[in-house]
């Protein structure tokens, strides 16, 4: 098979598996951009090769690779100024609902939408094991047999099948990674920007659960909440904090965040906008993301 096809075929996938793992869109791309050319330089993609299975050897590259990644940033993780959150998959709002047809001509695309996980759920999947991650992300998301993850990552059928029961049951346990339907999230997050932007502290209150946390990550390059702000007095009080700096010159714009309604902050004096994720349970917000790290937001095109 041609390079080409090689990589139109099976690079989304290679993508979500990797983006996935590493919470990076910058990252996950260029481990799958190593890997083709891994298997360019090789031949691998020849029929002369031995590879029998080429997307189960892909797969097994990138996982890998991704895994390799993770061990050599843990020093740099431990490190890291305040929150880590990962890179969100932000897309224009009016995009999002009208063009579908542009996923066949542009393989990130076909992450931003299709990917069914929320953003909530890919910081819980931070803080699992990398090995854990791996497990659960090939079972759960791309539902590979047992024996292909376990080929993976050198590990026994029974051990994976283990890793993943053990995952089902924890993250069942998870209040903050359950899912509102789209429709009812999307209200949910429209009525949060009325009762900002018309200082209605009172029903903005009301939104908040009693254990909401805010999330902030500007990796000591920007000004962010160096710990979680808890509980909804606190989060309140932030946000009146927040909106209190304001100039009145910021500008509010909807998009999807990881298939989600949410939205982008921009100001005349930032270079890099402002990206904020709210997850809900029960009607209630449970936990707000806000994301500012540059780092993190250079692969955004909202254009």
């Amino acid at each position: 098979m041609e390079i080409e096809l090689v990589y139109r075929a099976y690079r989304p996938l290679l993508l979500s598996i990797a983006y996935r793992m590493l919470g990076s869109v910058i990252h996950a791309e260029d481990v799958v951009q190593d890997a083709f050319v891994t298997v360019q330089q090789q031949g691998i993609h020849k029929e002369s090769s031995s590879v029998r299975n080429l997307k189960a050897y892909l797969c097994k590259m990138v996982t890998n690779r991704c895994l390799d990644y993770l061990k050599s940033t843990r020093k740099k993780r431990e490190l890291y100024v305040g929150t880590w959150l990962p890179e969100p998959l932000v897309q224009n709002y009016k995009a999002a609902r009208e063009s579908v047809s542009a996923v066949e001509h542009d393989p990130l695309q076909t992450i931003e939408l299709e990917d069914t996980i929320s953003y909530a759920f890919l910081v819980m999947l931070d803080r699992l094991t990398p090995i854990e991650r791996a497990v659960f992300i090939l079972r759960e998301a791309f539902e590979f047999d047992y024996g292909d993850i376990a080929d993976f990552l050198n590990k026994t059928d029974v051990g994976c099948r283990k890793i993943y029961s053990r995952l089902k049951r924890k993250i069942q346990d998870e209040p903050e990674v359950e899912l509102t339907p789209s429709v009812q999230s999307e209200q949910l997050t429209l009525r949060f920007l009325q009762a900002t932007s018309s200082g209605d502290m009172e029903g903005l209150l009301k939104m908040l659960s009693h254990d909401v946390a805010l999330y902030s990550d500007g990796g000591g390059k920007v000004v962010a909440a160096v710990k979680p702000v808890t509980s909804s007095q606190r989060v309140l009080a932030f946000i009146q904090g927040l909106l209190s700096k304001g100039d009145g010159a910021g500008i509010v714009r909807l998009v999807k965040v990881n298939g989600q309604l949410g939205f982008v902050l921009s100001g005349p004096s930032e270079a890099f906008p402002t990206v904020v994720s709210l997850a809900f349970r029960n009607d209630c917000i449970e936990r707000i993301y806000i994301l500012r790290n540059p780092d993190k937001l250079q692969h955004l095109n909202l254009g």
